[in-house]
Parts: C-alpha cells; structure tokens; sequence
C-alpha cells in the first residue's frame, strides 16, 4: 500500500447500483441496494464509491474486506466500480468491460443511458442479454459495441455486432 495519498480500490460485483449523487444524500447504500433487490448478505456492507459527475455507485462489498482497508488507509480509502467508467462516454455506443463472470454493460446515446452489472456464465447468456437490453432500449443493432476483457466473448459477438476490442 502507497505511504500517501488517495486510494481507489475498484470492487468486482454484480452487486451494484448507479444513482444520482442528490439521491445518495438521501438514502443510505443499503437502502439503495436493496431497493434494486441486491441487499449484502451476511457477510457484507453497502458503501457509496466516490463520485464521477453527478453519479455515485452503492457496492456490496465484505465487510471484513472493507474494514482492513479503512483500518489500514482510513479517509484515503475510496471505492469504485467499473460501471461508473466514463470511457466512450459522448458517443453512440454500448461498453461492455468482462472481469470474470461478471459483466458490466453500459449503454451511451451521447449520455448514459442503461448501466447493468451482471453476472454470467457463458458468452451465449452474454449474447442473450445484450440482445434484450438492445431491444428492450429500441437500440439498432448496428451501434459500436466496445469490448473489454474476454477475447472468446468477442469473438462470438462479432457474428452478431459491430465489435471493438480493447
């Protein structure tokens, strides 16, 4: 761990939810979970990410995890999630950054329009969602898919979508 300065710790889960920075000051992380049905488990604490315009994310996150880490960096701790990337941001666009099994889609028209965290287990339930998200959002199927993380996952999608690796 860095002796100064801020640190950002980035918490891979299909456990989180976008909202509004006005709204988090009125709501705790928990509430804002559990209102999307995502409420921590046992083992786990809502928190707030630092936020990234007027947007903040509520993260699952384990509580013993988090307490370490605030024990050790205390107010130079902050959390985040991929889904408040801002890459392709201004675009057209759908995002789609693979970590494992989790799945972060974000869909642009110029502003953020849809962010899901989800949880998959084959590039077919990747290939089913993204199919329903697009149609459910009126989305041509001819927007810029960018792709980051899984090489096989991309592949796939290009038999379907414009995809871009990166």
């Amino acid at each position: 761990m860095p002796e100064s300065g801020d640190v950002v710790v980035c918490v891979d889960t299909p456990r989180v939810t976008l909202l509004p920075v006005a709204l988090a000051a009125n709501i705790s992380a928990e509430q804002a979970l559990a209102v999307t049905g995502q409420a921590p488990h046992g083992d786990e604490i809502a928190v707030f990410s630092a936020s990234v315009g007027d947007m903040c994310a509520a993260i699952a996150i384990s509580e013993r995890c988090y307490t370490a880490l605030s024990e050790q960096l205390g107010s130079r701790l902050s959390v985040t999630t991929p889904l408040l990337s801002t890459t392709h941001s201004g675009e057209h666009c759908v995002v789609i950054e693979l970590v494992d099994n989790i799945c972060y889609l974000r869909l642009y028209n110029s502003t953020l329009q849809l962010a899901e965290a989800l949880e998959i287990g084959s590039d077919d339930e990747l290939l089913f969602y993204l199919a329903n998200i697009l149609d459910a959002t009126s989305t041509p199927i001819t927007i810029p898919i960018y792709i980051i993380g899984s090489h096989s996952s991309a592949k796939m999608l290009k038999k379907y979508y414009k995809v871009v690796c990166e």
